[in-house]
C-alpha cells in the first residue's frame, strides 16, 4: 500500500542524482588566471536567473561538495559534509522496498550518505585548479527550472501525505494507522527543505502551497495521540516477581504505547526460564535465563515481533546468581526492545 508513497519521496534523490556533479561539472579541471566567478558569482550567474555558491577544498570531490553545501545555506538549509538522505527510505531501498535497481547511479545515490535532496536541480558548472593546493567550484541553480522541480515535488510529497493519512475510522488506532503517521511527518519535513528553496527561486509559488502544507508537528501529535489509544497487554509467564513484564512494559510506555488488559488487540506475550549452571571446579553459583517472547496482533492471529534474549550470571549464593541474570535481562529488556518496535514499525510503513 505505502510503496507509491515511499516513491514519492524517493523521486527527490532521482533528481538529485540527475543533477548531480559528477554528471554535469566540467569534464576538466581548468587553470590559468583567476575565474571571475570565484570571488564574483553573482556576476557571471545573475541573481536574477540563478542561486549560486562558491565552495573549495583540497581535491575536486570535496570542492564540489562544499559549492553545494554552501548553496544549500542559500535556502536556509544546514549541511555537514557526510549527512544521512533519510535512514527510513534508504533502508527501504536497501531492503528491496523501493527498486532503484534499473539505474545503478541512482542507487549509489540513495544509499550513500551524502544529502543529495536539498540540492534537487542544481548541479556544478565550473571548477578552477589555483595551483597552490586548492581547487575551487561554483554549484549554480536555474530558478526558472528549479520553481517548476520544487513546485511538483511539493505538491507530490502532499499528495502522499493526504493518501497516508487517509486512514478508516475502524483502522485508526493501529500500529499500521501509528507508523503512517510517522512516515507522513518525514514527508512533511521533506517538503519544509522544498519549500524553503522555492521561496528563494519561487516566492509567489511557494506563498502559495506554503498555507496549505502539511505540518510535521501536528502530524507527530496525531500520532502519538495514535500510540496512547493503543493498548498492550504484557503476559510473560514463570515472572514471579514481575520483573520481566515490568521493563517490557517500560519499553512500551517509552515508545508510547499504553498497557493494555483483557481483550487488547496487541499482545506481547512470553516465557521466563531459570536454570543452574554446573561449572566444575569453580566454588560459585551460576544461573542462566532464556526469555522467549512475541507482539503479536490477536484479532489477526500473527507474530508481528519475535524477542528472544538468553545469558548466564554468578555469585557466591545461588539467590544472588538469580537475581543478578533477572537485573541483566531487565536491562537488556530495557535497552534492545524499544528500538526492536521502532524498527518493525519503521518497516511496516513501506511495506
Amino acid at each position: 500500500m505505502h510503496k507509491v508513497a515511499l516513491a514519492l519521496v524517493v523521486s527527490v534523490a532521482l533528481l538529485g542524482c540527475a543533477s548531480s556533479p559528477e554528471q554535469t561539472a566540467s569534464s576538466a579541471t581548468k587553470k590559468g588566471g583567476e575565474p571571475v566567478w570565484v570571488s564574483s558569482p553573482k556576476a557571471v550567474y545573475p541573481d536574477a536567473l540563478y542561486a549560486s555558491a562558491v565552495g573549495s577544498g583540497a581535491d575536486r570531490e570535496s570542492a564540489e561538495k562544499n559549492a553545494l553545501g554552501a548553496l544549500v545555506a542559500v535556502f536556509g538549509q544546514r549541511i555537514t559534509g557526510e549527512t544521512v538522505v533519510s535512514s527510513r527510505y534508504t533502508e527501504a531501498v536497501r531492503a528491496g522496498t523501493i527498486d532503484v535497481s534499473e539505474n545503478t547511479d541512482v542507487g549509489r545515490s540513495v544509499l550513500s550518505s551524502y544529502d543529495l535532496q536539498t540540492v534537487v536541480g542544481a548541479d556544478v558548472r565550473e571548477v578552477w585548479d589555483d595551483g597552490k593546493g586548492t581547487i575551487w567550484a561554483v554549484a549554480v541553480m536555474d530558478k526558472g527550472k528549479a520553481g517548476m522541480i520544487y513546485a511538483d515535488l511539493v505538491d507530490t510529497n502532499e499528495a502522499s501525505i493526504r493518501k497516508l493519512t487517509s486512514i478508516p475510522d475502524s483502522e485508526r488506532n493501529t500500529l499500521d494507522a501509528y507508523a503512517r503517521y510517522g512516515l507522513a511527518a518525514e514527508v512533511a519535513d521533506t517538503n519544509a527543505t522544498f519549500l524553503n528553496v522555492l521561496s528563494v527561486v519561487s516566492p509567489g509559488s511557494a506563498a502559495a502551497r506554503r498555507q496549505g502544507a502539511a505540518n510535521a508537528g501536528v502530524l507527530r501529535a496525531t500520532q502519538m495521540n495514535i500510540a496512547e489509544s493503543i493498548p498492550i497487554k504484557v503476559t510473560i509467564a514463570n515472572d514471579r516477581d514481575g520483573r520481566i513484564t515490568a521493563a517490557f512494559s517500560a519499553a512500551i510506555a517509552k515508545a508510547g504505547f499504553k498497557q493494555g488488559g483483557d481483550g487488547s488487540r496487541y499482545a506481547l506475550e512470553g516465557t521466563l526460564a531459570l536454570s543452574e549452571v554446573d561449572l566444575p571446579k569453580n566454588p560459585n553459583k551460576f544461573v542462566r535465563y532464556q526469555i522467549d517472547s512475541a507482539l503479536r496482533d490477536t484479532r489477526a492471529n500473527t507474530s508481528l515481533i519475535p524477542y528472544s534474549i538468553n545469558g548466564r550470571e554468578g555469585h557466591t549464593s545461588q539467590s544472588e546468581a538469580e537475581h543478578r541474570a533477572l537485573r541483566v535481562a531487565e536491562q537488556k529488556i530495557r535497552d534492545d526492545f524499544g528500538g526492536k518496535l521502532n524498527e518493525y514499525l519503521g518497516k511496516l510503513s513501506g511495506s
